[in-house]
């Protein structure tokens, strides 16, 4: 879908992703600090007013660009409130994963980290992202499947927590193949919901 401008001029998907690929690429070699949006402007060869029409400021400009590179995911529904949270969980961890593997270095990782960025993806993805943690919640809930007086917002933010941990500070998770990770993520959402784990799971 093209994009209006504050003056109603249209900025085409084509120039906005070609702008969000170029931020991304000045994290990398320059980082957050020294991202120049006039060097930007001349890679995509398009005026600074065109992308401060779009992004009024640098935090906003580059939250869109690390955003630009997420995936929402699908609402799982296995029908089983331990598997869904396992399949969100998981794709919190998809999201990472690209994270890592798109950095040539670790300047996209620290600017999604800034205290002038974070809030901007929070609300404009992790708080999606959450939403759907708590939507699958309280559907086990209605199913019975767990207790009601469970902290909703507690079990989300452990769950992305250990994600987080896992991917950016203990490297030797790397050595575990996906089977065991799930099977480790299955084990901590079952002690978050107080469900015992089933065998062979």
């Amino acid at each position: 879908m093209t994009e209006n401008t504050t003056k109603g001029r249209p900025l085409d998907d084509e120039l906005t992703r070609r702008v969000l690929a170029a931020v991304r690429s000045q994290l990398e070699e320059h980082g957050f600090v020294n991202l120049n949006i006039e060097k930007i402007a001349m890679a995509v060869r398009c005026g600074k007013t065109t992308i401060y029409r779009r992004w009024p400021s640098k935090p906003e400009l580059v939250a869109a660009a690390i955003v630009d590179g997420l995936d929402l995911g699908e609402m799982p529904d296995t029908g089983d409130v331990v598997e869904d949270l396992v399949e969100h969980a998981w794709q919190n961890l998809e999201n990472f994963r690209r994270s890592k593997d798109d950095a040539k270095n670790n300047g996209l990782l620290l600017a999604m980290f800034n205290m002038e960025v974070i809030p901007i993806i929070s609300e404009s993805f992790m708080k999606v992202r959450h939403a759907m943690g708590r939507e699958i919640l309280s559907r086990g809930v209605d199913r019975g499947q767990i207790s009601g007086d469970l902290d909703h917002d507690l079990i989300i933010d452990a769950l992305a927590g250990f994600t987080l941990f896992r991917i950016t500070l203990k490297p030797d998770v790397k050595r575990s193949d996906d089977a065991a990770i799930r099977d480790t993520y299955r084990s901590l959402v079952c002690s978050l919901v107080g469900r015992s784990q089933t065998p062979g799971r």
